[in-house]
């Protein structure tokens, strides 16, 4: 996923953030399945009450359907490969983050070099992109060691 970071003057830190700070956070797995959950949406119950068949089985495509939508609608980011809402980042120092929740490896571009920080978690990138300064915060990270935040 690719968090896109404005360059700044130097001494302006995150001055030009901006954006659904919500879209920094990745959904819990209880979150996922809340939002695909059909049994959840209010038609659901007129849906199960109908007759078994063709039409009982489209209206469950489009209860599927609404789910979807209401999931892909939710700022928080699942399998998402850009934030699902605009996030206005600024740095002096630090450029684009990218970050996979599948390894939960973050590699950042610090100074037109790439880093990497192993066993960052949602939450530790969370924390991290809603930091007062990016380049303060992983002044106190150190990359290569494992110690993830």
């Amino acid at each position: 996923m690719l968090f896109n970071v404005l360059t700044a003057k130097s001494g302006t830190g995150n001055a030009l953030k901006s954006g659904d700070r919500n879209a920094t956070y990745r959904q819990t797995d209880d979150e996922h399945k809340r939002l695909l959950d059909i049994t959840t949406l209010p038609n659901y119950s007129v849906v199960m009450a109908m007759p078994p068949g063709p039409q009982r089985d489209m209206a469950i495509r489009a209860l599927n359907a609404e789910a979807q939508i209401r999931e892909a609608e939710f700022a928080k980011y699942w399998n998402d490969q850009v934030p699902r809402r605009p996030i206005g980042q600024s740095s002096s120092w630090v450029g684009n983050v990218d970050y996979d929740p599948n390894t939960n490896t973050m590699n950042v571009d610090l100074g037109g070099k790439i880093y990497t920080y192993p066993n960052v978690t949602p939450d530790g990138l969370a924390r991290f992109l809603n930091s007062g300064s990016l380049g303060t915060f992983l002044n106190n990270k150190k990359p290569y060691t494992g110690g993830g935040f």
